[in-house]
């Protein structure tokens, strides 16, 4: 037998969750208190889970009260296999009803929060059995799947859980694996994943829709060595301890905390005990299962001797009936027992019984202990059941894996295997109370997985008979008033005057034969003997008596004795060795601690406060520590551990807060103080959240939610209320924001004050700085005829050269400065100086373009501050209008040399009229200017153009107008010109009255009729019956002489014909013909003898002229008979045309739009047909040779020449009425006038043609005689006498 360990470590401190509330962080941590209920719930929930599933693998604080039901002796009728290790096969199933109870653990956790017990089920399975190494050796192990769903909903509460008044119902998925060691059921790795979900609810039910989830998180736990919190076989007392190390790894995620962060590893020391054997229970429930009456309850303390909770090991389904987890962290765990579910078995019922199993191997050993280093038979038998059929001929394996020892016997025909096995000396890794050493053996078939096992004990003493006082497997209760705790000899036995002690003392037959009964003696501390019988005692086995012990009130300080004798009267003589007979137990009677307690007054909310203890002191000499329960929040109480006895805390809320100073010395014993820790409040706090400056008539919102009061238990936003004086608040009058429009320019004083609800009150104060506020415009429009123009793809407005448009625009300011805006318009960026101002917040202006191209247009807006608003452009693009031009018509007539004045109207835009460049083109079939266009060339400018023409022929006459952009316009008209014949006529320059025989005449054509140019290529050709120039025998009908005057000489007596024909440069013709009448020489001296009777000179001339009138007058009337005659004579001339102007159908008005030339004659043919002939020399009389000299008075008159001038100037025509030519003012032919103008009588058509004769006689010149002409029909005597008459001007 080894004893415990001598030493314990004292207990140095009780760990619990470490927390920051209440501590001195706890200031820097108010603002977590806001989150929102998830990111408080979720750390909470993990919070929960670690402890729920990590706590048996930590240190925790137990003050579970650990009952022992009083007997007065435990009989044990001897060792069997249903306490040694069991055996598992693949396929068994265990099923737990769990309960999380976790409502103190919320209740601790600082947050409003309540939450039902989480309950579901929990599957063991065993998936596999598998080979582990640890510490160099190879371990057969289970692998064991468990499985689970947790609820907080029930029946009567579908969600169970409640934060901050948020619902819902929290799930929690568990699955993972443990694998443990066959030989002990030692644990060498747990693994397990948790995922955790908060399901909201609404109305009362949850909404899986809205499934939050907390996180997926892993535990991976390993141990070394194995965990054994089994010491088979398992006895009643038995105690054993055992040092390990334990690392475990946190994986996963969640959005609420990091996994990581609760990874740990590190040295374990923990201990355990069998303190009661008999029905799972604690006191107030039971399991399912009833088949579970023999368990064996196993207490389990951390190094310190703290509880890390119990359970209940149930022989018949070969593992735990019940497992606890209890902890003063704030919650409890049970797994109960409802189902056990055996593989590979028959007769068993899954709530009650398991059964038999169909196969299995047995070992039995030769001895139930032996000694170090020796040797024993193992014998293993395989067999089926029922039948007891033998397996034989199977290989087995023998595992003795404390020594790494394996043997692979095979079982003979009975199905046994026999093996010799050597236990070694070696002490396994649970020193117990009541062996040296005890090591798991295998037998199993590696093919099938059936498995046997047991235990080898190992004791330095093997005898028949040994009587042993085992003080180590005394257990120890202890009862002070309503609380009754389990005392652990890691801890040490302690008490106080007035606790009820009650041991449970063994008597132990370490002997391999039964012991004969026989009696304990006790000798309690005060001195009182109790003895008690005791049967016989198997081998290996103990029995136990029960003694109670008051500690009496004056019990002095100090450790009072505990003694105990096994067979005290010896009447065991078979006992081997009586040195072991007694034992006895120190119990340490001391005193509660005195607990003193001060704190710092004068301390407002959230100022820490020392809550000090350190005063605090124990009579009984040792040591002190401290623990502080204190009201954090009303219902809500924290605990803080304080070794020292001191530690500091801050309140949230002003009042007075209970604190509870616990006192505990070395041994346990409390002493409690509860005093009020007075709070003073704290003014709230108050941070205003506002812009510095803001335009005026801006609405802004003053911002007070960061506000609040530190101190408040009120719900949030009901801590504080906010006025704000002197504003007028749009959300009220008490609240956080404050949103108002200032009206006018100017500092503002913005006051807020908070109060909270113990009436405190905090004033903050600040200033707005009301800025004035640029206008603002819209965007401008354009309108056009009433129609609010639309932009084209590019942005932009298309207008016309000088279209008259409305520019408009919004402006937008302030009350105060919208009447007085100033919106200035800037039309044009082409355009200098230009820009039009409107006053008001609507604008507009009516502009027009006079330039073409793309105009951006600004607009801005200028308040009475002179602030600017943003500047507006807007592009508008102006087309040029092209000019347009008429007035011509298409074509006019005209003759030769004739002036013909165009006109045209031009029309363009206001802006372009001025500007306008009118060039006319006289010429088609020359490009004067060279740029390729024939019509376009600019020999005349102006909107008037006179020219005349030398020759006939139509000519394209082209007005081109261009204005400033250079965009054209142009009309045209064909002028047809025509040519006027020639018009024949002889003068002479001699007396046509006096021809005498062997006189010489010279006949001019110099007076025939023909335009300027052509007079000056005018072919002149003679013919007469005088001269037979071209020998052929005809006296005519030749050209005897060509040249414009013809000078005969030596004329011979007789009536000649002279015949002028003329001809022009377009081959028209015209032909005058002259009779002359040569008289014969008279005799001498005739003329002298009627000059002599007459008179004088002019005696005679007067004579001569009233003779030769005598003689026409009688020529006349002897020719009137013979008028026919005389016109079938010359014919040839009076077919000669008149070459009467044609006159056009329409002619151009020069003055309107409406285009006329002329008034339409009636009989008016196509202007390029022929002209009408007619005879323009009718009614002409003779020439005159004096008429330069006596001119006649002005007649109206036919003659072509003059109705040509008189068609050159076109006139407007009438529509209603047809009306006659009206002959315009030619340009003069003649000479210059004299500066008396015309001579008295005279014409301009006779000043034309006798102009320069008139000018000669007045400058004493000699003007030619000018012959008399007979090419004009005579229509009768008198007629032709007339024009004689007129041409001598009688």
């Amino acid at each position: 037998m080894v004893p415990l360990r001598s030493t314990i470590p004292r207990r140095s401190g009780v760990s619990s969750l470490s927390r920051p509330y209440g501590t001195e962080n706890q200031a820097s941590q108010v603002g977590g208190r806001f989150r929102s209920c998830m990111n408080r719930f979720g750390p909470v929930v993990f919070g929960l889970i670690f402890l729920m599933f990590a706590a048996p693998l930590s240190s925790m604080v137990s003050y579970h009260t650990l009952a022992l039901s009083e007997q007065g002796v435990q009989h044990a009728e001897g060792w069997n296999k249903d306490i040694d290790v069991p055996t598992w096969r693949i396929g068994d199933e265990w099923v737990y009803e769990t309960k999380f109870d976790v409502a103190q653990l919320i209740a601790q956790a600082n947050v409003s929060a309540t939450l039902n017990t989480l309950t579901g089920d929990t599957t063991y399975t065993l998936n596999n059995t598998l080979f582990i190494t640890t510490g160099g050796t190879q371990n057969l192990a289970y692998q064991l799947l468990i499985e689970g769903q947790f609820s907080s909903s029930t029946n009567s509460d579908p969600c169970g859980a409640s934060l901050d008044g948020t619902t819902g119902r929290l799930d929690i998925d568990y699955s993972g694996d443990d694998l443990i060691r066959v030989r002990d059921l030692g644990v060498i790795n747990s693994k397990f994943t948790l995922d955790v979900k908060f399901v909201p609810c609404i109305f009362g039910f949850p909404a899986g829709f809205l499934t939050q989830d907390i996180g997926i998180i892993t535990f991976d736990t390993s141990y070394a060595p194995a965990k054994e919190k089994f010491d088979f076989p398992l006895h009643v007392g038995d105690q054993w301890y055992m040092p390990f190390f334990s690392s475990t790894t946190v994986s996963g995620t969640s959005d609420y905390f990091d996994p990581n962060t609760f990874d740990t590893a590190g040295p374990e020391n923990n201990s355990w005990q069998i303190t009661a054997e008999g029905i799972p229970t604690d006191g107030t429930s039971n399991i399912q299962y009833t088949g579970c009456d023999d368990s064996f309850k196993i207490n389990e303390w951390n190094e310190t001797g703290v509880s890390q909770g119990y359970n209940w090991y149930c022989p018949a389904v070969r593992y735990n009936s019940w497992m606890r987890v209890s902890n003063a962290a704030g919650f409890t765990i049970d797994w109960l027992l409802k189902t056990y579910n055996p593989a590979d078995s028959y007769g068993f019922t899954e709530t009650s019984t398991p059964g038999t199993r169909n196969v299995a191997v047995d070992i039995d050993l030769q001895f139930l202990a032996t000694l170090p280093d020796s040797e024993q038979m193992l014998t293993a038998t395989y067999e089926t059941s029922p039948g007891a059929t033998p397996q034989g001929n199977k290989n087995m394996q023998v595992r003795y894996e404390s020594t790494n020892l394996l043997a692979n016997p095979v079982t003979d025909g009975s199905g046994i295997v026999n093996y010799t096995l050597n236990v070694s000396d070696g002490m396994d890794t649970t020193p117990s109370s009541d062996d040296y050493s005890s090591n798991g053996v295998i037998v199993w078939d590696p093919v099938s997985k059936i498995i046997g096992a047991t235990t080898v004990v190992i004791d330095l003493n093997v005898v028949a008979i040994d009587l042993v006082a085992q003080s180590d497997s005394i257990i120890v209760t202890r009862t002070r008033g309503t609380d009754t705790v389990t005392l652990n000899q890691a801890i040490g036995y302690a008490a106080l005057p007035n606790d009820v002690l009650t041991f449970s003392i063994p008597a132990q037959n370490r002997g391999v034969l039964s012991s004969p009964a026989t009696e304990i003696e006790v000798i309690t501390p005060d001195g009182t003997s109790i003895r008690e019988s005791v049967p016989a005692i198997p081998s290996y086995s103990e029995q136990r008596i029960t003694v109670n012990w008051t500690v009496p009130a004056d019990a002095a300080i100090g450790n009072q004795t505990l003694s105990f004798t096994v067979d005290p009267d010896e009447l065991v003589t078979e006992d081997a060795n009586r040195s072991n007979n007694d034992a006895s137990v120190d119990i340490f009677i001391g005193r509660a601690p005195t607990a003193s307690f001060t704190y710092d007054e004068g301390k407002y909310t959230f100022e820490n406060i020392t809550l000090n203890a350190s005063a605090s002191f124990d009579e009984d000499g040792g040591d002190v520590d401290c623990r502080f329960e204190l009201e954090s929040k009303p219902g809500l109480i924290e605990v803080l551990e304080a070794p020292g006895c001191v530690t500091q805390w801050n309140w949230s809320d002003d009042g007075d807060w209970m604190v509870k100073v616990i006192v505990f010395d070395e041994e346990l014993d409390e002493d409690i103080i509860e005093m009020n820790v007075t709070v003073l409040n704290r003014a709230p706090y108050l941070n205003l959240s506002m812009l510095e400056s803001i335009d005026v008539e801006t609405q802004i919102t003053i911002d007070a939610t960061d506000s609040g009061d530190m101190d408040s238990i009120s719900p949030s936003g009901q801590q504080i209320t906010v006025s704000w004086p002197n504003l007028n608040c749009q959300e009220g009058l008490t609240q956080p924001t404050c949103t108002f429009t200032p009206m006018g320019e100017g500092p503002v004083l913005i006051t807020a004050v908070a109060t909270d609800d113990d009436g405190a009150t905090t004033t903050v104060n600040s200033t707005l700085d009301v800025l004035n506020v640029a206008p603002t415009l819209a965007y401008p429009e354009l309108y056009l005829g009433g129609m609010n123009m639309t932009p084209d793809s590019a942005g932009m407005w298309e207008l016309n050269e000088d279209e008259v448009a409305l520019l408009r625009i919004v402006g937008s300011d302030t009350l105060s400065d919208r009447d007085d805006l100033n919106i200035e318009w800037i039309p044009s960026d082409l355009i200098e100086n230009w820009s039009e101002v409107t006053k008001g917040p609507s604008s507009a202006a009516t502009v027009s373009w006079p330039v073409s191209g793309v105009h951006t247009i600004q607009v801005s807006a200028y308040d009475d501050d002179g602030a600017q608003s943003e500047v507006r452009t807007a592009l508008v693009k102006v087309n040029n209008v092209a000019p347009t031009i008429s007035g011509l018509g298409s074509s006019v007539p005209i003759f030769e040399d004739d002036n013909l004045t165009l006109s045209v109207e031009v029309f363009d835009t206001a802006s372009d009229l001025e500007s306008l460049e009118i060039c006319w083109d006289t010429n088609a079939q020359v490009d004067s200017n060279s740029d390729g266009n024939m019509v376009n060339d600019c020999e005349a400018q102006g909107t008037q153009m006179t020219m005349s023409w030398a020759t006939r022929g139509i000519r394209q006459i082209t007005a081109t107008v261009t204005d400033d952009d250079g965009a054209k316009a142009l009309t045209s008209v064909n002028v047809s010109v025509q040519n006027l014949a020639p018009s024949a006529a002889i003068t002479n320059s001699s007396n046509v009255f006096e021809l005498m025989e062997g006189d010489n005449i010279t006949l001019s054509g110099t007076t025939s009729r023909e335009t300027t140019s052509d007079k000056l290529t005018l072919q002149y050709d003679w013919d007469s019956d005088l001269i037979d120039s071209d020998l052929d025998g005809q006296m005519t009908g030749e050209v005897d002489y060509s040249g414009m005057e013809y000078t005969l000489t030596n004329l011979e007596p007789g009536q000649w014909t002279f015949t002028l024909t003329v001809t022009d440069d377009d081959g028209e013709t015209s032909s005058s013909t002259i009779t002359l009448t040569v008289t014969e020489q008279p005799a001498e001296g005739f003329i002298e003898s009627v000059s002599e009777a007459i008179g004088s000179v002019p005696t005679a001339i007067i004579g001569i002229l009233a003779f030769i009138v005598i003689i026409l007058a009688t020529f006349l009337l002897i020719t009137r008979s013979k008028k026919e005659e005389v016109e079938e004579k010359y014919s040839a001339f009076t077919a000669v045309p008149t070459l009467d102007p044609p006159v056009a159908a329409s002619q151009p008005d020069y003055t309107t739009q409406q285009p006329s030339y002329a008034t339409e004659a009636p009989a008016a043919a196509d202007m390029y047909a022929a002209p009408q002939q007619t005879d323009m020399y009718a009614q002409q009389p003779a020439a005159d040779p004096y008429a330069a000299y006596n001119p006649a008075p002005a007649q109206q008159t036919n003659d072509a020449m003059a109705a040509l001038s008189a068609f050159s100037e076109p006139t407007v025509q009438q529509p209603a009425q047809p009306v006659q030519p009206v002959a315009a003012p030619a340009a003069q032919a003649g000479p210059p006038l004299p500066a008396s103008g015309l001579p008295q009588g005279w014409t301009m058509e006779q000043w034309q043609h006798y102009g320069e004769q008139y000018l000669a006689a007045q400058m004493g010149q000699h003007t030619p005689a000018q012959p008399t002409t007979t090419n004009t029909p005579s229509t009768s005597a008198s007629t032709d006498m007339s024009g004689f008459l007129d041409d001598l001007d009688l």
